[in-house]
């Protein structure tokens, strides 16, 4: 997956001068909600919530700061897990993230794209009991990275349909205890979103 992201960010760099030479430029806001889930071993499905601004340059490029919030279940077991327990805790992150997108077509309104982005995420995991022994969470911030693709569909009155799909790595989540080592979860989780987004 981390080839697949490289990947983007060489095609979204290697297209800002071939398309930022067409007049169509312009400030935009965007928010979207979204569905989160994960195909690693107990994280659950969860929600997401997404704001942020953006510039387009020429028709086809754009560049963005966005927001997000997304929260997923953890249950059963998981990386987290201690010897003989399962933890029921959640996974709660904050992320901020600047990325660059590429419209690959417009036709009749109806614009796919892909689009990879890099920021920080702030986990933090609440504290949790398993088999009777408490485990503290702990508050990480971790680089985190994402890769998109998606559909936008022009509507009346400057704004834009969008509907997409997001890989995010949002790092590590963590949490420790008196009596045993640290327990650390990667959190990939996969988003499929549905949102606004308003020109300017």
């Amino acid at each position: 997956m981390k080839k697949i992201f490289c990947a983007l960010i060489f095609i979204l760099s290697g297209s800002l001068p071939v398309f930022a030479q067409d007049g169509d430029q312009g400030f935009y806001t965007r928010f979207d909600l979204g569905y989160a889930y994960s195909t690693l071993p107990g994280i659950e499905k969860g929600y997401a919530v997404q704001t942020g601004f953006g510039q387009r340059w020429g028709r086809f490029v754009r560049g963005e700061f966005t927001l997000e919030f997304s929260r997923n279940r953890l249950k059963g077991i998981s990386d987290l897990d201690p010897p003989d327990g399962s933890v029921r805790s959640r996974l709660p992150s904050l992320s901020a993230m600047f990325s660059g997108y590429v419209d690959l077509f417009d036709y009749k309104g109806i614009s796919p794209y892909i689009g990879a982005g890099i920021g920080v995420a702030r986990n933090d995991m609440p504290d949790f009991v398993v088999n009777g022994q408490q485990f503290y969470g702990d508050l990480n911030y971790r680089l985190a990275w994402k890769a998109m693709a998606g559909i936008g569909i022009d509507l009346p009155a400057n704004l834009v349909l969008d509907i997409g799909y997001a890989y995010n790595d949002l790092g590590r989540f963590s949490a420790r205890s008196l009596y045993s080592a640290p327990l650390q979860q990667e959190a990939k989780i996969r988003k499929i979103y549905v949102g606004l987004r308003y020109d300017f």
